[in-house]
């Protein structure tokens, strides 16, 4: 919860100077270290329903909150966010189906990875535009580098063994060092996001190669259950697209995906207490998804297409903030007590 809460703060800082910026990749830092910490103390006191279904969705707030900005900045190409939060809403909401019918998709070593890569990524992508010096940086990268082969000796000592994660943190950080040494920022800003979103849609592919065999339990395969996944992704995809158009207002387009990795994430988790709320669905599905998508096919008829961007995103904000405040206001007593109040 603090992760997210306190996530607007650095978002807002990057759109700063020199001084701003650094301001944000600290505190970035602070909020990626809480992401290990909550890891730490769930291997050692348990999980629980809630972190276990709320910390993937901590994860996607923050590199929405990261990502978006690095689009309106020219830090990456608009396409590269798109496919890296198409992916993210896939999963999701494939995850909420399966979990009503009781069928748990736990996260993989390669799903953690993955994050690990964005977060890490979203720092190597504001400091290849921070920095110019070469020297700089290849003091500055180099120091991750040797931190690496330092925690592989000394695991060869002690355990004789070394671990994976260290293993990619060294192969990312050779990477890294290599393509800022001879590319520019765009080039090492754009090799990066394609190793990235390699990671993420293995890692995507993964789900589905495990899940595949339980795909036909989940209610209304396959057309109903494919429908849904589109219709999980439609209005926040064509939020971000419309960022071609009007990229100063890529805080909508932060919001609308915050709040719908939200909902996501509480309705998954509400699922898996055995409670299907068709009702609500349906709203959703069936009058507020199609309210948005009308707006913005009326506006691109009658007007241009900036103004049309406009009137899509200020819809797509106020059914999303709308859903969303419901959603948690209808199971405030779940939130606070943990448990299903029937």
């Amino acid at each position: 919860m603090l992760r997210i809460v306190s996530l607007p703060i650095p978002c807002i800082l990057l759109y700063g100077g020199m001084g701003s910026k650094l301001t944000a990749l600290f505190l970035f830092g602070v909020l990626a270290f809480t992401d290990y910490l909550d890891g730490v103390l769930a291997r050692r006191h348990g999980t629980t329903p809630f972190g276990t279904l709320f910390d993937p969705i901590a994860d996607k707030i923050f590199i929405t909150v990261v990502y978006i900005p690095f689009v309106q900045l020219g830090y990456i190409p608009l396409w590269t966010a798109v496919l890296l939060f198409l992916r993210e809403f896939l999963i999701t909401e494939m995850r909420r189906l399966l979990s009503q019918k009781k069928l748990e998709l736990r996260v993989t070593e390669l799903a953690k990875s993955k994050t690990t890569l964005q977060m890490a990524g979203a720092a190597f992508i504001l400091l290849a535009y921070m920095i110019s010096d070469r020297t700089l940086i290849l003091s500055l990268f180099s120091l991750p580098l040797l931190g690496s082969l330092i925690i592989i000796v000394m695991g060869l000592i002690r355990k004789r063994s070394i671990s994976h994660r260290i293993v990619l943190a060294l192969s990312c950080f050779t990477y890294i060092l290599v393509i800022r040494l001879f590319f520019t920022p765009s080039w090492s800003a754009f090799l990066y996001m394609l190793v990235i979103i390699g990671f993420t849609y293995a890692s995507g592919l993964q789900y589905v190669l495990v899940s595949y065999p339980v795909w036909p339990e989940i209610p209304g395969y396959p057309l109903r259950a494919a429908m849904r996944l589109v219709s999980g992704f439609l209005v926040p995809m064509v939020a971000l697209v419309m960022l071609h158009f009007v990229p100063h207002l890529s805080w909508m387009a932060i919001l609308i995906l915050s709040f719908e990795f939200a909902s996501q994430g509480l309705d998954t988790w509400v699922s898996t207490m055995g409670r299907e709320e068709k009702r609500k669905d349906w709203v959703k599905h069936a009058v507020l998804i199609p309210i948005a998508l009308a707006v913005g096919v009326a506006f691109l008829i009658f007007t241009e297409t900036g103004v049309m961007a406009v009137a899509f995103l200020c819809t797509a904000l106020v059914l999303s903030t709308l859903y969303m405040a419901a959603d948690f206001y209808g199971h405030r007593k779940l939130l606070i007590t943990g448990m299903n109040p029937d």
